[in-house]
């Protein structure tokens, strides 16, 4: 399988690892070779942040509804007839 990290010896953008790719498994640079990752490491840094979407989504709902709320609350907003 082929990933997009640039290696930190050569600079190159291509790298590789096993197709069958377990989490121990070692990611590598297809020009020099240098061990990169791991398999296990890069599709946790890479993979959604559960807490941080929900903590997202808590907050777009809390700025909605002050949002919404706001205009029903306001004794100064015009309120066309």
């Amino acid at each position: 399988m082929n990933y997009q990290i640039s290696c930190t010896r050569c600079g190159s953008q291509h790298a590789i690892a096993p197709d069958t790719a377990n989490d121990w498994d070692e990611i590598t640079c297809t020009d020099c070779g240098e061990f990169i990752d791991t398999c296990g490491h890069y599709a946790d840094t890479h993979s959604v942040s559960y807490p941080m979407h929900a903590l997202n989504l808590s907050r777009g709902l809390i700025l909605q509804m002050a949002r919404s709320s706001r205009a029903l609350n306001d004794p100064t907003a015009r309120r066309s007839a």
